[in-house]
């Protein structure tokens, strides 16, 4: 019953977020003839041709088949044409160039972020190798497709990695857990180096930051700090859990505590990643220029980690719609900015951001699809294995 209730609500959840969506952001070119005090004098939808970025663009009118040229900004009666591109217009205005090295940047981005995994999984003292754990978080990229929330892949590398390390298993799954949390801590540091190189200048999603960082060191604090520890009584509460989850719950907390030894190297990871993350940030900042919008690297460092820490939560695979409705927003906010004299600015900058959350997520996609040859060349390797130990069980039994 809690589980037919817990996907309805998860369902509706995310056909709102869809609706939102939907109905948030421009499907369709147009333009507008904008007075001066913001009153909409007329507004025009067609198709654009070609360039939608230029100085002069080709647009048809519905209902003609003869194109018109239109020009952005203020005329001499101080109106102003507004253009306003639709989704799949941004889309087919794609620059290759920059769109191939944002996805360079992601490839890369993601292979150091593995081997932050393999050193964590090497300071529990499990060997397991840097190409194996290389295999194991592609296959997980492309069951996130699947799982519900963009961490969803974490539960297929925890399955793999538990059965890799089958003697340690605890261990091998607290590296999964401690792993995302290392990558949250990041990302947020991250967002805190932005919010003081332009301070005063976001002030609410600053403070979100700031106090979604101080959140997620005082959980750390706890998990690891004797002091604390003894303060709340940690050890008292889990040896008054029943037998068996005190059994797990111990095992846990030993794997955790083994990477006290290891702070330094942790701290590292975390201190590095303006280097590390800041690739995940360039590529979509390159995508940004690939559809021609021009928003700045600074803002994105605010705007990516958020929106990755909110895609998260797990309604639909891999975050589709929450994702986009965060990315949506949030650029249509910090897009605002950068047209303070538009005032359909936000709608605009709300459409482009889609459009490029998008664009980056069906990238995404397409990269995953190593890790789903990966599994299927470790599935039918396996077979034979399987079938080796069955035909050797019989032959035993029949002696």
């Amino acid at each position: 019953m809690k589980r037919s209730l817990s996907l309805t609500l998860k369902i509706v959840v995310l056909s709102a977020l869809f609706t939102i969506i939907f109905f948030a952001i421009n499907w369709r070119d147009s333009y507008s003839l904008v007075a001066s005090d913001g009153e909409t004098l007329s507004h025009v939808e067609g198709h654009i041709l070609g360039d939608w970025n230029g100085d002069s663009i080709r647009f048809i009118p519905d209902g003609s088949n003869t194109p018109e040229i239109i020009r952005g900004g203020v005329r001499p009666d101080a109106a102003q044409i507004v253009i306003k591109p639709g989704l799949l217009t941004y889309i087919q205005n794609l620059d290759l160039f920059f769109f191939v090295s944002g996805a360079l940047c992601f490839v890369i981005s993601i292979l150091v972020l593995n081997m932050r995994w393999w050193w964590l999984l090497r300071a529990s003292l499990l060997n397991v190798g840097a190409l194996e754990i290389q295999r194991l978080a592609w296959i997980g990229l492309f069951f996130s497709n699947i799982i519900p929330g963009s961490t969803g892949g974490d539960v297929v590398k925890a399955i793999y990695i538990a059965k890799r390390c089958s003697t340690d298993r605890v261990r091998a799954l607290v590296s999964v857990v401690v792993d995302r949390m290392v990558g949250l801590l990041s990302l947020l540091f991250l967002a805190c180096l932005a919010s003081l190189i332009s301070p005063g200048q976001f002030p609410i999603f600053s403070t979100i930051v700031w106090l979604s960082s101080a959140g997620a060191i005082l959980i750390c604090a706890l998990l690891l700090s004797p002091s604390l520890r003894k303060l709340i009584h940690f050890n008292q509460l889990v040896d008054g859990l029943p037998e068996r989850w005190n059994k797990i719950l111990s095992e846990t907390d030993t794997a955790v505590l083994q990477y006290r030894k290891h702070l330094c190297g942790i701290s590292l990871w975390i201190l590095l990643s303006p280097l590390t993350y800041s690739l995940f940030i360039t590529s979509f900042w390159l995508m940004d220029k690939s559809l021609g919008f021009g928003l700045d690297f600074r803002s994105y460092s605010f705007i990516v980690p958020i929106a990755s820490v909110a895609q998260g939560i797990p309604i639909s695979p891999a975050g589709w719609g929450v994702g986009d409705a965060v990315y949506g927003y949030l650029i249509g906010k910090f897009g605002a900015l950068t047209m303070p004299d538009i005032a359909e600015a936000e709608q605009i900058w709300r459409t482009r951001g889609v459009a490029l959350s998008v664009l980056h997520r069906t990238h995404i996609v397409a990269w995953s699809l190593i890790g789903g040859i990966l599994f299927l060349i470790n599935h039918v390797s396996a077979q034979p294995r399987k079938n080796a130990t069955k035909d050797w069980r019989e032959k035993t039994s029949r002696q």
